[in-house]
């Protein structure tokens, strides 16, 4: 447990979701894979990951969250067991006092399963009635795993939706504010009606439809990728104050030979705009294999080390 705050970690995310302005940054990823963890504790590649070597990791880095997939992705060869990740989450949400997420699903990454990459493109694009329908039907699916996930113990979800690639929306902005954003605050809405908080995830230029995200009534927004033309002191001079705001640090950027020195300055770079407001550090892709320990040990303690109350 974080022991330089009133809250817990559960309490401090809690409390950044709702808009309010926390007294220290708070810290962790969209995702750290089985894979880094056997890397990391030492096991064989083909090993069984105990939950409490994962919880070991978290406890070393001081991290306020945890998050447990129930999706790898449209195109990931294998899906996480429903099951299994329920069970997860219960763990987690008994065992730790980390705010527990969970890792969805949304519509337009629903509509790249059902039919392929190009062809849900062209239907999204088209904008037409049988894809309405279709965002329509997906809510009302991803609305009772909503019911499953905040009967397990969640305390919130992240809907992982890749809208956009570096040079912007993969669909037209004007198609998606018809087509899109109003099945997505649908779901947020029913996400907040069972006391879940939302934070929506995209790789990506968001920029041309950010005001649309805003709207829809998210409590963060997770990855601004800083290769996408994003950064965390732009979405915060285009957000309302509330908004939290989570992600930003490239993780080949930290893959790279980088001093103390060097990370210090990187980190005053990306936060210092932002201090005093609802702010979760971390890489806005999550923890993938061959990244060392040692580098991550060094950036999660001079991260927890930087001041965060407004100068």
């Amino acid at each position: 447990m974080n022991t330089h705050s009133k809250y817990s970690p559960r309490q401090a995310v809690q409390v950044a979701l709702l808009g309010n302005p926390p007294s220290r940054l708070l810290i962790g990823e969209l995702e750290i894979t089985d894979d880094v963890v056997r890397g990391i504790v030492g096991l064989d590649a083909d090993a069984a990951v105990p939950l409490a070597a994962h919880k070991a990791l978290l406890m070393r880095w001081q991290h306020d969250l945890v998050s447990v997939p129930f999706s790898h992705g449209w195109g990931a060869p294998e899906q996480p067991d429903e099951d299994d990740a329920l069970f997860r989450l219960s763990y987690w949400q008994q065992n730790t006092d980390l705010y527990v997420f969970a890792l969805i699903d949304g519509p337009f990454s629903m509509a790249l399963k059902a039919w392929s990459w190009r062809e849900a493109l062209i239907r999204i694009g088209k904008g037409d009635a049988e894809t309405e329908a279709f965002m329509a039907d997906t809510v009302m699916d991803i609305s009772q795993l909503l019911q499953k996930i905040a009967d397990a113990g969640a305390d919130g979800v992240i809907v992982g939706d890749d809208i956009a690639v570096r040079r912007g929306p993969l669909v037209r902005p004007s198609v998606l504010q018809k087509i899109y954003f109003p099945f997505l605050t649908l779901l947020i809405m029913n996400a907040h009606e069972l006391g879940l908080g939302v934070v929506f995830h995209s790789d990506g230029n968001l920029w041309p439809v950010w005001d649309q995200i805003i709207a829809t009534e998210t409590d963060g927004v997770h990855c601004l990728d800083p290769y996408s033309a994003m950064s965390l002191a732009l979405a915060r001079e285009r957000s309302p104050q509330t908004l939290c705001l989570w992600g930003n640090l490239d993780l080949g950027w930290l893959a790279q030979p980088r001093d103390e020195e060097a990370m210090v300055a990187h980190l005053h770079e990306i936060l210092d705009p932002l201090r005093g407001t609802p702010t979760i550090f971390g890489t806005s892709s999550g923890l993938y294999p061959g990244i060392d320990a040692a580098p991550l040990d060094r950036l999660y303690a001079l991260a927890r080390a930087m001041p965060w109350r407004p100068s």
